[in-house]
Order: structure tokens, then C-alpha cells, then sequence
């Protein structure tokens, strides 16, 4: 067979050299690229900075929790809550007082992680109502108990 002679057919390579140019400027730009970003994202794993200090008005805070524990006594005295449940209520609103006045998420911490956040007073309340809350046979003592978390939320800071 013989090569069709076409006159108006051209090879890719007799045109000017520019459409290779502009593909190469086109790949080193896009490398350049890739390598500024490479250069500038962050390294590691991001931590968010620090909530801003937040404003707590201590006092209807206190105000707010002893109107709590009242109620918890209360229901105690109508005998709606066992011991049990008596420490399981105040140890709750002791840790739900820490967490909005100090905004430390006392609320999900174990005893070990209450004593690492640096909140003693609910720490020592809580380590005293632990037994009542876990061991059905403790000893308790429900008087002590609404009043040690009135102590707490009352010489609060």
C-alpha cells in the first residue's frame, strides 16, 4: 500500500512549538501550586484555643443550687429518694454547679478525673457519696450529706 498523499493534513509537530509551552506552563503552575501548600498547611493536629473567660454571677449561682439541693431534700424527706439515689441527685448537682461556674465538664468525670481538674471541695463532696451511690449495704447518712453539699455550693469561691 502506498501513503495517501493529503496536502491539507499536517503532523502535530510541524505547528509552532507554543501549544507544548503553554502545557508545561500550564503543569509547572500547577506543581508551584501544590508546593505552596505543601509549605504553608498546618503541621499536626489542630487545637482550638481556649474559650474567653466567661462572666458567672456567682451568687444567683449559689442561689440557684441551694434552691436545688432544697428540692432534692425535700423529695428525700417525702421518701421519693432512697439513700441511693440521694447521693446519685446531689452528686449530680454538685458536678452540674462546678461545670457552670468554672465551665470544667464536671458532670461526665469519673472521681479520678474530679481530683486531676482541680475542683477539691466536689471532689471530697462526691468521694463521700460514691459508697451510697454504688454499694447498696453502705452506711449514709442523709443529713450529712445535704448538708456537706450545702457547704460546698455556699463556700464556693
Amino acid at each position: 500500500m502506498s501513503a495517501v498523499d493529503a496536502p491539507d493534513l499536517y503532523g502535530p509537530f510541524q505547528y509552532h512549538p507554543w501549544w507544548v509551552l503553554g502545557v508545561l506552563l500550564v503543569v509547572a503552575l500547577g506543581m508551584a501550586y501544590y508546593v505552596v501548600w505543601l509549605a504553608t498547611r498546618p503541621r499536626g493536629i489542630l487545637v482550638p484555643p481556649p474559650p474567653p473567660p466567661r462572666k458567672v454571677d456567682v451568687r444567683s449561682l449559689k442561689q440557684k443550687y441551694l434552691a436545688m439541693i432544697d428540692e432534692v431534700a425535700e423529695e428525700h424527706e417525702a421518701g421519693e429518694l432512697d439513700a441511693r439515689r440521694l447521693s446519685q441527685r446531689l452528686s449530680l448537682v454538685l458536678r452540674f454547679f462546678a461545670h457552670e461556674s468554672t465551665g470544667v465538664v464536671a458532670e461526665v468525670m469519673t472521681l479520678e478525673d474530679l481530683a486531676e481538674a482541680d475542683l477539691p471541695a466536689v471532689h471530697g463532696a462526691v468521694a463521700q457519696y460514691y459508697p451510697s451511690s454504688f454499694r447498696r449495704t453502705a452506711k449514709h447518712d442523709p443529713e450529712g450529706a445535704i448538708d456537706l453539699a450545702r457547704k460546698v455550693v455556699s463556700t464556693w469561691m
